[in-house]
């Protein structure tokens, strides 16, 4: 009897941790179009469940439609979610040899969002 609330203790942290584990989240955009318009991609990943390469190949789909890949600038731990909280950043950068027209931001602006501007 001695034993049995130590594991009871220890079955219910284990069974915790199996839920939590399943409550992954896939990477996903933290950044809206506007970010993307200049070339600023931020991604939240679970470092369980999903690599820097994953949260890559979401910011290189992203930075495509801008003739671009990504270079990654920065990890941060606990800045997302509580299922997938490490932020992933990537700047859009021009291929090797290749040079790209500039960022357009005002590609699709929506009619009540305020003037990007320079920042």
């Amino acid at each position: 009897m001695f034993f049995w609330p130590r594991s009871g203790c220890l079955a219910t942290a284990v069974t915790a941790a199996v839920m939590l584990a399943g409550c992954a989240e896939d990477p996903y955009l933290s950044t809206d179009y506007r970010y993307h318009q200049r070339g600023v991609v931020q991604v939240c990943i679970n470092e369980d469940t999903a690599s820097i390469a994953d949260a890559k190949k979401l910011a290189d789909e992203t930075c495509r439609p801008f003739d671009r890949t990504s270079k990654l600038a920065l990890i941060q731990r606990y800045q997302c979610s509580w299922t997938a909280p490490t932020l992933v950043a990537f700047s859009c950068v021009a291929r090797p040899g290749e040079t790209p027209p500039p960022f357009a931001e005002h590609l699709s602006p929506m009619r009540h969002d305020p003037s990007l501007g320079a920042q």
